[in-house]
């Protein structure tokens, strides 16, 4: 009995634990789905009246475009970063972005023949005005700034879907969120796509101009996707009502789209990843294997190759030479770094040294000339330096030495009285400002020698030393 009593409060236990746990998880299905709601704050016909808004290119709207396009140009001219955001903030070229989004996820056709046309209108406008721009300035080194807006890849592509996601639920809510729009304007960088492409055509440099042009599409095909996608999930109010063949259609061109733009940025992304892994492996090679005594690396110079011809190691050696058992010894552990169809050149002192000056680039051998002329300026200073000290110690230890044997030969033939004479030096300061350092003979003089004698031939003792040893400050005193 004790026993069934004892199994029935054990299946009570575990009901109430299996309710406990059940009414938990819908709480917190309920709590999340509170968390990630956005359907009750939207305002649906203020957000698509504010959209159309902005889908127009006209008046303002011009000058504002023209006004962004020259800035950016000038931040890639001068690789400002800070120049190129305040391009981008200003730039009014995300309307018609949303608005293509919009449109087609409203079925609204002549919203999305505005969109279009004002988005291939800003486009160009960009392009030529920045052409222009390129064209009468001289541009120099190609930056950093304007290269990074030519090789987009699969990146690029989720930083343009997750900025259109921010930018349409923010435009969709209630009082609109201006630092998401802000932010989104910065991460995406519509503007400087643009100029680049300008950069491009001002100098028939077909590789950036696609680049960029590709770059501008993927951040707006994604951002207008990411603007349907959106719309579709808050249900918005179709402008007119479509079959369900044609959205069939709809979703089908925009898949094929969305398709044809993320297959080569996919294989640019895969292409970077392996350049990084090859420079990485190449750098670590370098590094490792390099390492000799009375040797060092002053440069390297790494290039990848993606297709059939072999990447290339080059390294630029400086001091003793090594062998060319050595040489072939590093060789052979390229594939230990993953490097099998990659060559090997090094170069080293053996070589001419106006062969290796014409390999090094310009850059290095500048920085290499400047350390050398540092380190000999250095040497010079530390040279002149020394000289100009043991000059002043050498000056010093001639003042402060005088002929004493031959004073000392020459006194006791013309001043017989004197008995014993002692030399030194004595350090004469008033306290204050003045300090100095005076010549003291100290003159002993015979026994029964009259004052007036031991005066007169003192001060002819102090007259003569100063003259003998060119040098007023010679003192004379009795001990």
């Amino acid at each position: 009995m004790a026993e069934e009593l004892q199994n029935n409060e054990e299946e009570q236990i575990k009901d109430e634990l299996k309710f406990s746990f059940s009414a938990f998880l819908k709480s917190l299905i309920v709590y999340l789905k509170e968390l990630v709601n956005i359907r009750d704050e939207v305002d649906y016909h203020g957000s698509v009246d504010a959209i159309k808004k902005d889908i127009d290119f006209k008046g303002v709207n011009v000058w504002i475009l023209g006004a962004s396009i020259v800035i950016a140009s000038i931040g890639l001219n001068v690789n400002s970063t800070a120049v190129i955001i305040g391009a981008m903030l200003i730039s009014p070229l995300m309307g018609p972005i949303v608005g293509v989004g919009l449109s087609v996820g409203i079925n609204d056709f002549k919203m999305l023949i505005r969109s279009l046309k004002s988005l291939g209108t800003a486009a160009l406008i960009s392009v030529i005005i920045s052409a222009i721009y390129f064209l009468l300035t001289p541009f120099g080194e190609v930056q950093s700034e304007l290269i990074a807006r030519t090789r987009p890849n699969l990146l690029d592509v989720l930083i343009a879907i997750f900025s259109g996601i921010a930018l349409i639920v923010a435009k969709t809510q209630k009082g609109t969120v201006a630092s998401v729009i802000f932010g989104v304007a910065i991460a995406t960088a519509l503007m400087p796509p643009l100029c680049a492409a300008g950069y491009g055509l001002a100098n028939a440099n077909w590789d950036f101009f696609f680049g960029a042009i590709y770059l501008f599409l993927i951040n707006s095909v994604f951002i207008a996707l990411s603007t349907w996608l959106i719309v579709k999930y808050l249900k918005f109010p179709l402008a007119t009502y479509m079959n369900l063949e044609k959205q069939k259609k709809v979703k089908r061109y925009i898949f094929i789209i969305s398709l044809l733009i993320v297959v080569p940025s996919g294989i640019t992304f895969w292409n970077t990843i392996q350049e990084s892994i090859f420079e990485n492996n190449a750098d670590r090679f370098v590094s490792e294997n390099f390492e000799f005594e009375g040797t060092d690396v002053i440069n390297k110079k790494i290039t990848y190759n993606k297709k059939d011809t072999l990447s290339l190691i080059e390294v630029y050696l400086i001091g003793e030479i090594i062998s060319t058992k050595e040489e072939t010894a590093i060789t052979k552990k390229l594939n230990d770094y993953e490097l099998e169809n990659t060559t090997l050149k090094v170069y080293q002192s053996k070589d001419k040294t106006d062969e290796i000056a014409g390999k090094l680039s310009a850059e290095v051998k500048s920085g290499i000339l400047e350390e050398i002329y540092e380190k000999n300026e250095t040497m010079l200073h530390d040279k002149d330096a020394k000289i100009e000290f043991l000059e002043d110690e050498l000056l010093k230890f001639r003042a402060d030495t005088i002929p004493f044997t031959a004073v000392k030969n020459e006194m006791s033939v013309q001043y017989p009285n004197v008995a014993n004479m002692a030399y030194g030096k004595t350090v004469v300061t008033n306290f204050k400002t003045r300090q100095d350092t005076n010549p003291v003979f100290y003159i002993k003089w015979k026994l029964g020698i009259e004052e007036e004698v031991i005066s007169a031939e003192k001060a002819a003792i102090s007259k003569w030393l100063k003259v003998r040893l060119n040098n007023k400050k010679v003192k004379v005193i009795n001990y």
